[in-house]
């Protein structure tokens, strides 16, 4: 299912192909991810380095659980009692390490990988999970450092065969999504192919190769690898959607265009298609031919959360007000909590003369900023809305407090201008609408053709 975190409050069509594009390689779980004692498995320890798992891991399982009741030294004693019957499996301070990475604490996982550094100085794996740590806090400088020197080390590894093969499809998964976050793109593909020859079967890297290829303007051979990818795993977008999606990054929008259109003649019954397709189709402009799409996807799937807030974007973008409340209705049935419907039911029904739902509109907009204190949408929909029935002070605590939270969607800088303008502050307002229509985020802009109106009347730059 397509997440809609910011849908009609920024959501972008465009997160579907980033969610694949940049996906973090799975080793990223021992930097910075956290699982349940329960989870922690023999075959999430080692998995990597054996392939017979069975009862001859018995030391490893019984040190797992001297490491859940905090016996970190009995855990240890197993651990080596382990390496003594297999000396190919990883140092005992690594398995330490992953451990207490994988429970969450960082500063234990942190001194053992110092302890493995120093007693074991070829081992590479210390320097992928802090590459894996650096890349997901944004670090992109010590990460490359780091996957390099993983590099180096996996070139002279001569130990465990199939934990060198582990940890040189991580290292490369890793170092290519450096060059991705930097728009070095033969980096990147030269990397992936490298981790493919690995694993052929790598649906992701596939995927990201697809996307390395097209950005160096070999769309055939980028489609190619993007069918590869979807054949490997049908969870992945239609071929031609991530093709399509592609093209609208590089400004190509007649062949984005032709590649959906693809896509929706080689399927018309696909949802994840038509969903992909009408979203498209909203962000360019076509609204009409989005709620001819959408119809069609609701004959397949009524009850398609997606499709059914789409629906209510399509109508509001339409100013078709009943049946996007209609539609964003249903969609809050399903999920009740689902914090985007929330806000645009607040957005929509404010608009309206009735003060039954006017004040229903107070009441969602309430809901989502106690929901989410910290978030900018809903915080400014909520100095919206109480800005519309003339709280002008609880209006401004929100506003400032949703600008606080920063990164405002197109349709909430578009309020914003909105406010500005009606205080008799055009000049200000102005700036607002320029964030809001030079946005390039792929964000679904709902009232990108009321703030170009807006824009026009005030005039200027």
């Amino acid at each position: 299912m397509l997440r809609w975190q910011r849908f009609g409050a920024g959501f972008s069509y465009a997160r579907l192909l980033r969610r694949f594009a940049l996906a973090v390689p799975i080793a990223l779980a021992f930097a910075g991810g956290q699982v349940a004692l329960g989870q922690l498995t023999t075959e999430v320890l080692i998995g990597d380095s054996v392939s017979d798992l069975g009862p001859r891991y018995s030391d490893i399982d019984e040190a797992i659980k001297r490491f859940a009741n905090r016996d970190v030294l009995g855990a240890r004693q197993f651990l080596e009692a382990a390496l003594r019957k297999n000396p190919n499996l990883p140092p005992v301070d690594l398995l330490l390490a992953k451990m207490s990475f994988l429970t969450g604490d960082a500063a234990s996982g942190l001194v053992a990988l110092e302890r493995t550094a120093s007693e074991n100085p070829g081992d590479p794996e210390p320097f992928i999970i802090l590459a894996d740590q650096a890349i997901l806090q944004g670090q992109t400088i010590p990460a490359d450092a780091l996957y390099d020197r993983a590099m180096e080390l996996i070139e002279k590894y001569a130990g465990n065969a199939k934990r060198k093969r582990s940890l040189e499809i991580r290292a490369r998964s890793g170092r290519s999504l450096v060059a991705e976050r930097r728009r070095n793109w033969q980096l990147a593909a030269q990397d992936l192919m490298a981790l493919l020859q690995l694993d052929p079967e790598n649906a992701n890297a596939h995927y990201r190769l697809g996307r390395a290829l097209f950005m160096q303007n070999k769309p055939k051979e980028g489609l190619d690898e993007f069918v590869k990818a979807n054949q490997i795993d049908k969870n992945l977008p239609n071929p031609n959607v991530a093709a399509a999606m592609m093209y609208e990054q590089l400004g190509q929008r007649n062949e984005a265009k032709s590649a959906f259109e693809t896509a929706v003649k080689a399927d018309r019954n696909d949802v994840k298609t038509l969903a992909a397709y009408a979203q498209w189709l909203l962000q360019t402009g076509d609204v009409a031919r989005a709620e001819t799409a959408l119809a069609a996807a609701r004959r397949v799937d009524p009850e398609n959360l997606d499709i059914l807030i789409l629906s209510g974007a399509a109508a509001r973008m339409a100013k078709k007000m009943k049946p996007a409340e209609d539609y964003f209705v249903a969609a809050l049935r399903l999920s009740p909590s689902n914090a985007a419907v929330i806000n645009q039911l607040a957005l929509l029904l404010i608009d309206q003369p009735d003060e039954q739902k006017r004040q229903r509109a107070l009441e969602f907009a309430k809901i989502n900023a106690l929901l989410q204190p910290n978030n900018a949408e809903s915080n400014i929909t909520l100095a919206w809305v109480l800005y519309q029935i003339g709280n002008n002070r609880e209006a401004e605590a929100a506003l400032r407090k949703g600008l606080q939270a920063g990164n405002p969607s197109p349709d909430s800088n578009f309020l914003i201008a909105k406010i500005l303008v009606d205080q008799n502050k055009p000049d200000v307002a102005k700036q607002f609408l320029n964030y809001a229509l030079e946005s390039d985020t792929g964000a679904l802009f709902l009232l990108r053709e009321d703030a170009q109106k807006l824009k026009e009347q005030l005039g200027g730059p």
